[in-house]
């Protein structure tokens, strides 16, 4: 529903007004810097869309990581390992290395004790 209404503002004013709406519901200390990490499918339409996307988080001064080529599961976990890092709850390295050891380790557990 957020974004539905954010991309339905009429005008730029409205969308800047939206989107500190938003962020006071949300409890969002704009004062803290934005962290954003994607990637993209294979589809043609990637392309452009990554740059647009890259070019709104420069404009922003917002901190950003692209990741190329990523299966959505794969962006989910670097978005959660973001997320939680330097907490308590850290849930691992940030990156694709970090989720194939995620990954083999919970098959790994998974097997154990099978034949």
């Amino acid at each position: 529903a957020y974004a539905t209404h954010l991309v339905n503002c009429p005008s730029d004013r409205e969308l800047l007004d939206a989107y500190k709406a938003l962020a006071a519901q949300l409890k969002i200390d704009l004062n803290t810097p934005g962290r954003v990490v994607y990637g993209r499918d294979t589809r043609p339409s990637g392309h452009g869309l990554v740059s647009a996307l890259a070019a709104a988080l420069e404009a922003t001064g917002t901190e950003f990581t692209d990741y190329k080529i990523l299966t959505t599961p794969q962006l989910h976990y670097l978005t959660r390992c973001v997320n939680t890092e330097g907490t308590p709850k850290a849930y691992g390295e940030t990156s694709e290395a970090g989720y194939y050891k995620k990954f083999s380790d919970a098959f790994v557990r998974a097997l154990r004790g099978r034949k």
